[in-house]
């Protein structure tokens, strides 16, 4: 009974071992891998740094939403009203030089008008909104007086882009690469070392639209009809580059 007793213990011991020694691999193999695994080359002399970059250019597209709001004590009568009038918009637009693919619904509805008490019914609410592109800024502030004059009313804010950042983005790349090697540099001779080839380049981009410009839509008076002020302001790129080189 002892013999069999003492073999149950040693059982029992030897399996709270293995119990620890796999809860201990088990931790090893859950640690997150090192930052260091993840840059440059393990077992190499090197330095990581971060380059950026920032450009501006003037933009050279808007976008802005067009809109008529309606309204009439019946649906139909309202509906028909807004439609002659949302026609008259997109007819003006395009003689204004906007192509059809430039121009999108981007909201309609209609909806009751009630009297103060909430209950009754006094007339119907329409309102038809097209997203419209510009692609030449120097007739922005006339193609929104002469939309206003066609009989828009409900116009929000512009938003203005740069359509083809291309250039600009690489431009910031370069300044970014000149930026990140020139801190190396500076770490590298600090160090006492120089700096070798590069191992690794890891690029975000970013980019910082200028404000929206609000413009409210005046009543419709084409006897003082002119020319709405738009400034588009800049845009502006920014790259950020994270570099790895290898240290002479």
């Amino acid at each position: 009974m002892a013999r069999r007793f003492g073999i149950t213990v040693g059982v029992v011991a030897a399996l709270l071992v293995l119990a620890v020694l796999a809860g201990i691999v088990g931790v090893l193999y859950a640690r997150p891998a090192t930052a260091q695994s993840n840059v440059g080359v393990p077992g190499m002399r090197q330095v990581t740094v971060v380059g950026h970059s920032e450009v501006k250019g003037r933009p050279d597209t808007a976008t802005i939403q067009i809109g008529v709001e309606t309204e009439a004590p019946a649906a139909k009568d309202a509906l028909a009203k807004n439609t002659d009038q949302a026609q008259a918009i997109q007819a003006k637009l395009k003689d204004l030089g906007v192509a059809e693919q430039d121009m999108q619904t981007s909201n309609f509805n209609i909806y009751p008008t009630y009297a103060t008490d909430g209950r009754q019914i006094t007339g119907y609410h329409v309102s038809n909104s097209v997203i419209v592109k510009i692609r030449d800024l120097d007739k922005a502030g006339n193609l929104l007086d002469q939309v206003v004059q066609a009989g828009a009313n409900s116009i929000n804010s512009i938003n203005f882009s740069v359509d083809d950042p291309n250039a600009l983005l690489s431009q910031a790349r370069t300044q970014a690469m000149q930026d990140a090697h020139a801190r190396a540099d500076q770490l590298a001779k600090a160090g006492g070392a120089a700096v070798g080839d590069v191992l690794t380049i890891t690029e975000n981009v970013g980019s910082q639209p200028p404000p929206p410009v609000m413009y409210a839509a005046p009543a419709a008076d084409a006897g003082q009809s002119k020319a709405v002020p738009v400034q588009p302001g800049e845009q502006s790129f920014t790259i950020d580059v994270q570099v790895t080189f290898a240290l002479r």
